[in-house]
């Protein structure tokens, strides 16, 4: 009789905010995960999450992971979590999820993609859209859409569910999976900040952007962490066919409206359905242990967010080619 497969341990970091999104998710996990620790801030939210899931609360991630190593890290806030707190858990093997980017700059990026290409742990941002089942569902469009000319990308979600920083990295990820590196981004803010910021992780409301890139192709992004919903829509529109992409579902037409190709996912699609999706993905097909996971299209998306940070902040198209430049 064969053994039982053991299901893969977790560690939870959260806090008040996130811990009802980190009990759902669980909850979506069902027995494919199981949790065997809970940390965060001592607040009533964080113990009522580790008491459902029958672990014991910590409030020191370090001495959470020294006493309850496990195969991920689902880190579902960074507060009290330092880069090098999540460094040293790699080098145990451990692979961590998180909703924010470990990063906010180009520098900090380069320290996580050698970490993520020399550790036998590494380092995962989720929900990445590019990993949704509606975009896995396209059957490689790319040859079809024939030279793109108009890339749309809308990014919409609730507060809790990732902040403008994490929506806007994804963003770029995902237009730069159709497009060269932009020559110009022309970016603008509305929302509840009255004054500029130069710190990605403090955006906050709803970021408008025209990027203009080489070979006559445009985007047009809108991103929010304000919004009464939570969904992200990708459309393309090339020379040989037109693509539109949503969480769970895919379509492509030919020029004349003919429609070549779709798939739907009748699943839910709320943002732990997003979670879990990747997560199960992860536990069916493990990304190699110790590679750097699209090393330049990261950099170059990190030098998207950082120009239209600073296009906000000037009133005028920035490059993030002369950012990368700058920090080479």
């Amino acid at each position: 009789m064969p053994t039982p497969k053991l299901s893969p341990e977790a560690t939870i970091w959260t806090d008040a905010r996130h811990a009802p999104l980190a009990g759902e998710l669980m909850n979506l996990m069902g027995s494919a995960i199981k949790p065997i620790g809970i940390g965060g801030p001592p607040v009533a939210e964080v113990n009522q999450l580790a008491k459902e899931l029958d672990c014991p609360p910590h409030d020191d991630l370090r001495k959470l992971l020294v006493d309850r190593p496990a195969a991920y890290l689902l880190m579902t806030s960074l507060e009290g979590v330092t880069p090098d707190d999540l460094f040293s858990v790699c080098d145990q093997g451990t692979t961590v999820l998180t909703l924010e980017p470990i990063a906010s700059n180009l520098q900090g990026l380069s320290a996580s993609l050698k970490l993520n290409s020399g550790s036998t742990g590494r380092i995962l941002t989720a929900p990445v859209f590019a990993q949704s089942p509606g975009f896995l569902s396209a059957a490689d469009p790319y040859e079809l859409l024939g030279d793109r000319r108009a890339i749309r990308f809308s990014s919409d979600g609730r507060p809790e569910h990732g902040s403008l920083f994490a929506r806007l990295f994804d963003t770029w990820m995902t237009v730069l999976n159709f497009a060269l590196l932009p020559e110009s981004i022309d970016a603008s803010l509305v929302g509840p900040l009255t004054e500029p910021t130069d710190d990605l992780r403090l955006l906050a409301g709803t970021l408008l952007a025209h990027a203009r890139m080489p070979s006559a192709v445009a985007a047009l992004l809108e991103v929010s962490d304000t919004s009464a919903q939570t969904g992200r829509e990708l459309r393309v529109q090339g020379d040989g066919a037109s693509l539109r992409i949503t969480e769970s579902a895919y379509t492509l037409h030919g020029p004349g409206g003919d429609l070549l190709d779709q798939a739907q996912d009748s699943g839910p699609a709320g943002f732990a359905d997003m979670l879990a999706a990747q997560w199960r993905r992860l536990l069916d097909q493990p990304y190699p242990a110790g590679s750097a996971l699209h090393a330049q299209t990261q950099a170059d998306a990190m030098a998207c967010c950082l120009a239209s940070l600073l296009s906000i902040r000037t009133g005028q198209p920035e490059s993030p080619g002369k950012l990368l430049e700058i920090n080479r």
